[in-house]
Protein backbone atom coordinates (compact mmCIF):
# COMPACT_ATOMS: atom_id res chain seq x y z
CA UNK A 1 0.00 0.00 0.00
CA UNK A 2 2.99 2.30 0.17
CA UNK A 3 3.49 5.04 2.78
CA UNK A 4 0.69 5.37 5.31
CA UNK A 5 -0.27 7.51 8.27
CA UNK A 6 -0.81 5.47 11.43
CA UNK A 7 -3.95 6.58 13.29
CA UNK A 8 -3.82 4.20 16.23
CA UNK A 9 -5.58 0.95 17.09
CA UNK A 10 -9.20 -0.14 17.20
CA UNK A 11 -9.93 -3.39 19.07
CA UNK A 12 -6.18 -3.95 19.09
CA UNK A 13 -5.92 -3.73 15.29
CA UNK A 14 -3.57 -1.04 13.88
CA UNK A 15 -5.34 1.42 11.59
CA UNK A 16 -3.52 3.31 8.84
CA UNK A 17 -4.46 5.69 6.05
CA UNK A 18 -2.48 5.66 2.84
CA UNK A 19 -1.58 9.09 1.51
CA UNK A 20 -3.73 8.38 -1.55
CA UNK A 21 -6.79 8.54 0.71
CA UNK A 22 -6.19 12.28 1.17
CA UNK A 23 -6.91 12.69 -2.53
CA UNK A 24 -10.15 10.71 -2.12
CA UNK A 25 -11.21 12.84 0.84
CA UNK A 26 -10.60 16.13 -1.00
CA UNK A 27 -12.22 14.92 -4.20
CA UNK A 28 -15.22 13.42 -2.42
CA UNK A 29 -15.71 16.61 -0.39
CA UNK A 30 -15.54 18.76 -3.52
CA UNK A 31 -18.03 16.62 -5.46
CA UNK A 32 -20.43 16.49 -2.53
CA UNK A 33 -20.30 20.25 -2.01
CA UNK A 34 -21.10 20.73 -5.69
CA UNK A 35 -24.01 18.27 -5.54
CA UNK A 36 -25.35 19.87 -2.38
CA UNK A 37 -25.20 23.22 -4.17
CA UNK A 38 -27.33 21.83 -7.02
CA UNK A 39 -29.87 20.08 -4.76
CA UNK A 40 -30.01 22.53 -1.86
CA UNK A 41 -29.24 25.91 -3.31
CA UNK A 42 -30.63 27.63 -0.20
CA UNK A 43 -27.75 26.27 1.89
CA UNK A 44 -24.93 28.80 2.47
CA UNK A 45 -21.60 27.97 0.81
CA UNK A 46 -19.80 27.30 4.10
CA UNK A 47 -22.61 25.00 5.19
CA UNK A 48 -22.40 23.00 1.96
CA UNK A 49 -18.64 22.56 2.33
CA UNK A 50 -18.89 21.74 6.02
CA UNK A 51 -21.58 19.10 5.50
CA UNK A 52 -19.62 17.68 2.57
CA UNK A 53 -16.51 17.34 4.76
CA UNK A 54 -18.49 15.68 7.56
CA UNK A 55 -20.07 13.26 5.07
CA UNK A 56 -16.62 12.38 3.71
CA UNK A 57 -15.40 11.59 7.23
CA UNK A 58 -18.46 9.44 7.89
CA UNK A 59 -17.82 7.66 4.60
CA UNK A 60 -14.30 7.00 5.86
CA UNK A 61 -15.78 5.49 9.03
CA UNK A 62 -18.17 3.35 6.96
CA UNK A 63 -15.29 1.81 5.02
CA UNK A 64 -13.42 1.32 8.30
CA UNK A 65 -16.43 -0.49 9.79
CA UNK A 66 -16.51 -2.75 6.72
CA UNK A 67 -12.84 -3.67 7.11
CA UNK A 68 -13.03 -4.01 10.90
CA UNK A 69 -15.75 -6.61 10.52
CA UNK A 70 -13.42 -8.66 8.30
CA UNK A 71 -10.58 -8.33 10.79
CA UNK A 72 -12.61 -9.15 13.90
CA UNK A 73 -13.97 -12.37 12.38
CA UNK A 74 -10.49 -13.29 11.09
CA UNK A 75 -8.97 -12.88 14.56
CA UNK A 76 -11.75 -14.96 16.12
CA UNK A 77 -11.03 -17.68 13.57
CA UNK A 78 -7.35 -17.74 14.49
CA UNK A 79 -5.99 -15.59 11.65
CA UNK A 80 -3.73 -12.79 12.95
CA UNK A 81 -4.36 -9.33 11.47
CA UNK A 82 -1.37 -7.06 10.93
CA UNK A 83 -3.53 -3.99 10.37
CA UNK A 84 -6.10 -2.18 8.25
CA UNK A 85 -5.07 0.33 5.61
CA UNK A 86 -7.46 2.65 3.78
CA UNK A 87 -6.31 3.74 0.33
CA UNK A 88 -7.61 5.37 -2.82
CA UNK A 89 -9.81 2.43 -3.87
CA UNK A 90 -11.21 1.63 -0.43
CA UNK A 91 -9.60 -0.46 2.29
CA UNK A 92 -7.73 -3.68 2.90
CA UNK A 93 -7.40 -5.89 5.97
CA UNK A 94 -3.86 -7.24 6.07
CA UNK A 95 -4.22 -10.83 7.25
CA UNK A 96 -1.14 -12.77 8.30
CA UNK A 97 -2.24 -15.68 6.12
CA UNK A 98 -5.19 -16.88 4.10
CA UNK A 99 -7.96 -18.97 5.63
CA UNK A 100 -7.17 -22.66 6.03
CA UNK A 101 -10.74 -23.86 5.48
CA UNK A 102 -13.46 -22.89 2.97
CA UNK A 103 -16.04 -22.04 5.64
CA UNK A 104 -13.58 -19.74 7.41
CA UNK A 105 -12.87 -17.97 4.12
CA UNK A 106 -16.61 -17.59 3.55
CA UNK A 107 -17.27 -16.10 7.00
CA UNK A 108 -14.37 -13.64 6.84
CA UNK A 109 -15.37 -12.51 3.35
CA UNK A 110 -19.15 -12.24 3.67
CA UNK A 111 -19.19 -10.28 6.94
CA UNK A 112 -17.84 -7.12 5.27
CA UNK A 113 -20.63 -6.68 2.68
CA UNK A 114 -23.17 -7.78 5.30
CA UNK A 115 -21.95 -5.01 7.60
CA UNK A 116 -22.19 -2.40 4.85
CA UNK A 117 -25.66 -3.50 3.76
CA UNK A 118 -26.87 -3.65 7.36
CA UNK A 119 -25.50 -0.18 8.08
CA UNK A 120 -27.09 1.13 4.88
CA UNK A 121 -30.51 -0.27 5.82
CA UNK A 122 -30.29 1.19 9.31
CA UNK A 123 -29.42 4.63 7.95
CA UNK A 124 -32.22 4.53 5.37
CA UNK A 125 -34.57 3.44 8.13
CA UNK A 126 -33.55 6.50 10.12
CA UNK A 127 -34.10 8.59 7.01
CA UNK A 128 -37.66 7.26 6.86
CA UNK A 129 -38.24 8.22 10.49
CA UNK A 130 -36.89 11.72 9.89
CA UNK A 131 -38.98 12.17 6.80
CA UNK A 132 -42.29 10.91 8.12
CA UNK A 133 -43.30 9.66 4.64
CA UNK A 134 -46.14 7.29 4.09
CA UNK A 135 -43.85 4.29 3.50
CA UNK A 136 -40.14 3.44 3.81
CA UNK A 137 -39.89 3.04 0.01
CA UNK A 138 -41.37 6.49 -0.55
CA UNK A 139 -38.97 7.99 1.99
CA UNK A 140 -35.79 6.63 0.41
CA UNK A 141 -36.81 7.05 -3.24
CA UNK A 142 -38.23 10.56 -3.12
CA UNK A 143 -35.86 13.43 -2.43
CA UNK A 144 -37.53 15.07 0.52
CA UNK A 145 -34.51 15.93 2.65
CA UNK A 146 -35.55 18.92 4.65
CA UNK A 147 -32.42 19.24 6.74
CA UNK A 148 -28.67 18.58 6.47
CA UNK A 149 -29.02 15.64 8.86
CA UNK A 150 -31.61 13.97 6.64
CA UNK A 151 -29.48 14.58 3.55
CA UNK A 152 -26.36 13.09 5.13
CA UNK A 153 -28.17 10.06 6.57
CA UNK A 154 -29.88 9.33 3.24
CA UNK A 155 -26.67 9.69 1.24
CA UNK A 156 -24.63 7.51 3.60
CA UNK A 157 -27.39 4.89 3.55
CA UNK A 158 -27.21 4.58 -0.22
CA UNK A 159 -23.40 4.66 -0.18
CA UNK A 160 -23.20 1.77 2.27
CA UNK A 161 -25.76 -0.24 0.34
CA UNK A 162 -23.79 0.34 -2.86
CA UNK A 163 -20.54 -0.56 -1.11
CA UNK A 164 -21.98 -3.85 0.13
CA UNK A 165 -23.55 -4.81 -3.20
CA UNK A 166 -20.46 -3.88 -5.25
CA UNK A 167 -18.17 -5.88 -2.98
CA UNK A 168 -20.30 -8.97 -3.52
CA UNK A 169 -19.52 -9.08 -7.24
CA UNK A 170 -18.04 -12.56 -7.88
CA UNK A 171 -14.46 -11.66 -8.67
CA UNK A 172 -11.24 -11.62 -6.65
CA UNK A 173 -10.06 -9.47 -4.80
CA UNK A 174 -13.62 -8.32 -4.03
CA UNK A 175 -15.35 -10.00 -1.11
CA UNK A 176 -17.72 -11.70 -3.53
CA UNK A 177 -14.68 -13.22 -5.21
CA UNK A 178 -13.55 -14.66 -1.89
CA UNK A 179 -17.03 -16.04 -1.29
CA UNK A 180 -16.89 -17.61 -4.76
CA UNK A 181 -13.47 -19.09 -4.01
CA UNK A 182 -14.77 -20.53 -0.74
CA UNK A 183 -17.71 -22.14 -2.57
CA UNK A 184 -15.58 -23.68 -5.35
CA UNK A 185 -12.92 -24.69 -2.82
CA UNK A 186 -15.52 -26.42 -0.65
CA UNK A 187 -17.11 -28.26 -3.58
CA UNK A 188 -13.92 -29.25 -5.39
CA UNK A 189 -11.72 -29.65 -2.27
CA UNK A 190 -9.09 -27.65 -4.16
CA UNK A 191 -7.95 -24.25 -2.92
CA UNK A 192 -6.09 -23.73 -6.18
CA UNK A 193 -9.20 -24.46 -8.26
CA UNK A 194 -11.20 -21.99 -6.18
CA UNK A 195 -8.51 -19.36 -6.68
CA UNK A 196 -8.47 -19.95 -10.43
CA UNK A 197 -12.21 -19.38 -10.74
CA UNK A 198 -12.27 -16.36 -8.41
CA UNK A 199 -9.30 -14.57 -10.00
CA UNK A 200 -10.63 -15.18 -13.51
CA UNK A 201 -13.90 -13.67 -12.33
CA UNK A 202 -12.00 -10.63 -11.05
CA UNK A 203 -10.23 -10.24 -14.38
CA UNK A 204 -13.54 -10.39 -16.26
CA UNK A 205 -15.20 -7.83 -13.97
CA UNK A 206 -12.19 -5.53 -14.17
CA UNK A 207 -12.11 -5.73 -17.96
CA UNK A 208 -15.85 -5.07 -18.22
CA UNK A 209 -15.52 -2.03 -15.97
CA UNK A 210 -12.70 -0.66 -18.11
CA UNK A 211 -14.73 -1.11 -21.29
CA UNK A 212 -17.86 0.33 -19.67
CA UNK A 213 -15.96 3.31 -18.31
CA UNK A 214 -14.41 4.12 -21.69
CA UNK A 215 -17.82 3.78 -23.36
CA UNK A 216 -19.32 6.13 -20.76
CA UNK A 217 -16.68 8.77 -21.45
CA UNK A 218 -17.16 8.52 -25.21
CA UNK A 219 -20.97 8.29 -25.33
CA UNK A 220 -22.00 10.32 -22.27
CA UNK A 221 -19.87 13.49 -22.13
CA UNK A 222 -21.62 14.66 -18.98
CA UNK A 223 -20.38 11.60 -17.08
CA UNK A 224 -16.68 11.92 -17.82
CA UNK A 225 -15.59 11.78 -14.19
CA UNK A 226 -17.63 8.69 -13.28
CA UNK A 227 -16.46 6.98 -16.47
CA UNK A 228 -12.79 7.70 -15.77
CA UNK A 229 -13.19 6.57 -12.16
CA UNK A 230 -14.81 3.34 -13.35
CA UNK A 231 -11.82 2.74 -15.64
CA UNK A 232 -9.41 3.26 -12.71
CA UNK A 233 -11.31 0.85 -10.46
CA UNK A 234 -11.56 -1.71 -13.26
CA UNK A 235 -7.83 -1.42 -13.88
CA UNK A 236 -7.12 -1.94 -10.18
CA UNK A 237 -9.34 -5.04 -10.05
CA UNK A 238 -7.81 -6.49 -13.21
CA UNK A 239 -4.27 -5.90 -11.93
CA UNK A 240 -4.97 -7.26 -8.43
CA UNK A 241 -6.73 -10.37 -9.77
CA UNK A 242 -3.88 -11.08 -12.18
CA UNK A 243 -1.23 -10.63 -9.47
CA UNK A 244 -3.15 -12.93 -7.10
CA UNK A 245 -3.49 -15.57 -9.82
CA UNK A 246 0.25 -15.51 -10.50
CA UNK A 247 1.12 -15.71 -6.80
CA UNK A 248 -1.17 -18.64 -6.15
CA UNK A 249 0.02 -20.39 -9.31
CA UNK A 250 3.60 -20.06 -8.05
CA UNK A 251 2.56 -21.32 -4.64
CA UNK A 252 0.85 -24.31 -6.22
CA UNK A 253 3.97 -25.12 -8.23
CA UNK A 254 6.07 -25.02 -5.03
CA UNK A 255 3.90 -27.40 -3.02
CA UNK A 256 6.20 -30.31 -3.81
CA UNK A 257 9.26 -28.50 -2.41
CA UNK A 258 10.14 -28.76 1.26
CA UNK A 259 12.52 -27.00 3.63
CA UNK A 260 14.92 -29.90 3.17
CA UNK A 261 15.34 -28.75 -0.45
CA UNK A 262 16.50 -25.24 0.45
CA UNK A 263 18.12 -25.39 3.90
CA UNK A 264 21.85 -24.81 4.36
CA UNK A 265 23.79 -27.65 5.99
CA UNK A 266 27.41 -26.70 5.31
CA UNK A 267 28.12 -23.83 7.71
CA UNK A 268 31.49 -23.40 9.47
CA UNK A 269 31.51 -24.51 13.14
CA UNK A 270 34.00 -22.74 15.42
CA UNK A 271 34.77 -23.01 19.14
CA UNK A 272 33.11 -20.38 21.31
CA UNK A 273 36.49 -18.98 22.47
CA UNK A 274 37.48 -17.97 18.92
CA UNK A 275 38.05 -14.15 18.84
CA UNK A 276 35.77 -12.06 16.64
CA UNK A 277 38.67 -10.79 14.53
CA UNK A 278 39.87 -14.30 13.63
CA UNK A 279 40.33 -14.94 9.88
CA UNK A 280 38.30 -18.11 10.39
CA UNK A 281 35.30 -16.01 11.41
CA UNK A 282 35.64 -13.78 8.33
CA UNK A 283 35.98 -16.84 6.11
CA UNK A 284 32.89 -18.49 7.60
CA UNK A 285 30.75 -15.35 7.31
CA UNK A 286 31.76 -14.96 3.66
CA UNK A 287 29.73 -18.06 2.83
CA UNK A 288 26.33 -17.91 1.14
CA UNK A 289 24.40 -18.23 4.40
CA UNK A 290 26.46 -15.54 6.13
CA UNK A 291 26.66 -17.35 9.47
CA UNK A 292 29.11 -19.25 11.65
CA UNK A 293 28.03 -22.00 14.03
CA UNK A 294 29.41 -21.75 17.57
CA UNK A 295 30.18 -24.79 19.71
CA UNK A 296 30.41 -24.70 23.48
CA UNK A 297 31.54 -27.83 25.32
CA UNK A 298 31.23 -29.80 22.09
CA UNK A 299 27.62 -28.77 21.40
CA UNK A 300 26.31 -26.25 18.87
CA UNK A 301 24.85 -23.53 21.07
CA UNK A 302 24.39 -20.60 18.74
CA UNK A 303 25.40 -18.75 15.60
CA UNK A 304 27.23 -15.58 14.65
CA UNK A 305 25.81 -13.58 11.75
CA UNK A 306 27.17 -10.64 9.81
CA UNK A 307 24.71 -8.37 11.58
CA UNK A 308 25.84 -9.53 15.04
CA UNK A 309 29.47 -9.01 14.08
CA UNK A 310 28.75 -5.50 12.78
CA UNK A 311 27.22 -4.59 16.14
CA UNK A 312 30.51 -5.32 17.95
CA UNK A 313 32.91 -2.31 18.10
CA UNK A 314 36.02 -3.02 15.97
CA UNK A 315 38.31 -2.00 18.82
CA UNK A 316 37.03 -4.84 21.04
CA UNK A 317 36.90 -7.68 18.53
CA UNK A 318 40.42 -8.98 19.24
CA UNK A 319 39.54 -9.61 22.90
CA UNK A 320 35.91 -10.73 22.44
CA UNK A 321 35.17 -14.43 21.96
CA UNK A 322 32.40 -15.22 19.51
CA UNK A 323 30.38 -16.95 22.24
CA UNK A 324 29.88 -13.58 23.94
CA UNK A 325 27.97 -12.10 20.99
CA UNK A 326 26.39 -15.20 19.52
CA UNK A 327 22.69 -15.56 18.81
CA UNK A 328 21.63 -18.45 21.05
CA UNK A 329 20.19 -21.40 19.17
CA UNK A 330 17.26 -21.46 21.59
CA UNK A 331 16.22 -17.95 20.46
CA UNK A 332 15.95 -18.87 16.76
CA UNK A 333 12.44 -19.98 15.70
CA UNK A 334 12.37 -23.61 14.60
CA UNK A 335 10.87 -25.45 11.68
CA UNK A 336 10.89 -29.05 10.47
CA UNK A 337 12.46 -30.12 7.16
CA UNK A 338 9.10 -31.44 5.91
CA UNK A 339 7.27 -28.10 5.88
CA UNK A 340 6.59 -26.29 2.59
CA UNK A 341 9.06 -23.66 1.40
CA UNK A 342 6.28 -21.18 0.66
CA UNK A 343 4.80 -21.58 4.15
CA UNK A 344 8.19 -20.96 5.74
CA UNK A 345 8.69 -17.85 3.65
CA UNK A 346 5.21 -16.63 4.59
CA UNK A 347 6.04 -17.16 8.26
CA UNK A 348 9.34 -15.27 8.04
CA UNK A 349 7.61 -12.38 6.28
CA UNK A 350 4.77 -12.21 8.81
CA UNK A 351 7.04 -12.46 11.87
CA UNK A 352 9.91 -10.35 10.40
CA UNK A 353 12.41 -13.20 10.80
CA UNK A 354 15.76 -13.39 9.05
CA UNK A 355 16.07 -17.18 9.32
CA UNK A 356 14.70 -20.35 10.83
CA UNK A 357 16.57 -23.25 12.44
CA UNK A 358 15.66 -26.64 10.98
CA UNK A 359 15.23 -29.39 13.58
CA UNK A 360 14.03 -32.96 13.53
CA UNK A 361 13.46 -34.78 16.84
CA UNK A 362 15.55 -32.19 18.67
CA UNK A 363 18.52 -32.51 16.32
CA UNK A 364 19.77 -29.45 14.39
CA UNK A 365 19.84 -30.18 10.66
CA UNK A 366 20.44 -26.76 9.15
CA UNK A 367 19.19 -23.23 8.63
CA UNK A 368 16.96 -21.54 6.08
CA UNK A 369 17.27 -17.79 5.56
CA UNK A 370 14.66 -15.48 4.13
CA UNK A 371 17.03 -14.34 1.35
CA UNK A 372 17.78 -17.90 0.24
CA UNK A 373 14.10 -18.83 0.36
CA UNK A 374 13.30 -15.82 -1.82
CA UNK A 375 16.01 -16.81 -4.29
CA UNK A 376 14.66 -20.35 -4.40
CA UNK A 377 11.10 -19.14 -5.05
CA UNK A 378 12.17 -16.67 -7.73
CA UNK A 379 14.27 -19.32 -9.48
CA UNK A 380 11.35 -21.76 -9.59
CA UNK A 381 8.92 -19.05 -10.68
CA UNK A 382 10.99 -17.66 -13.55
Amino acid sequence: MGASIRLGKVLGIPIGVNYSWILVFLLFTYLLSRDFGDSYSHWPVLQRWGIAAVTSILFFLSVLAHELSHSVVAVRKGIPVRGITLFIFGGVSQLAHEARRPFTEFLVAVVGPATSVGLGLVLLGLRYLFDGAGSPLEAVVLDRAGSPLEAVVSLLGWINLSLGVFNMLPGFPLDGGRVLRAAVWGISRSYWRGTQVATRGGQVIGALMIVGGIASVMLLPGRNFSGIWTVFIGGFLLSAATASYRQERLRESLRSYRIADVMATDWVLLPGETPLDSPLVAQGLAGREGLVGISVAGQTEGILTRRRLAEAPPSTRADTPIADVMLPLSSIPQITPDEEVFSALERMENESLDRLAVFRHGILLGFVSRDNAFRFVRARGS
